[in-house]
């Protein structure tokens, strides 16, 4: 039951996350001049895609690791999560034309929203007692 809720909910973070990008590509084809900073939103939330993506994946949930190799997995994790910050801060700073950097790390950093804000209501109904 309890894996069956986490399950829905990761969809549900998926989801909105998606319905979030496609708003932005409406909103850059609507507002023709929002663009750059649209652009940048857009960049952003692709790598922020890649963020929750590689939390949810590499989250462990059914495969019992434990131990070093737990650790290894989440150093490797946050190494590659840095790597796509980098990426995206790189290309909306050399593009600065077409990218608005500060809107591609406020992208960047929604996919830690959604991943924090969907969690935290599972997190708060969970039974900690046992």
């Amino acid at each position: 039951m309890n894996q069956d809720r986490l399950n829905a909910r990761i969809r549900a973070i998926k989801l909105w996350g998606l319905a979030f990008i496609g708003l932005t590509v409406i909103a850059w084809l609507v507002l023709g001049h929002w663009r750059e900073a649209l652009s940048g939103l857009f960049l952003g939330e692709l790598g922020g895609a890649y963020v929750v993506l590689s939390l949810i994946h590499q989250g462990h949930r059914n495969d019992n690791t434990a131990g070093t190799a737990l650790f290894a997995s989440g150093v490797i994790g946050m190494f590659t999560r840095v790597i796509a910050l980098i990426a995206v801060m790189v290309i909306a700073e050399h593009w600065r034309t077409f990218f608005n950097p500060y809107a591609a790390l406020i992208g960047y950093l929604l996919g830690f929203v959604f991943i924090f804000v969907g969690l935290y209501g599972f997190a708060k109904g969970q039974n900690t007692d046992s």
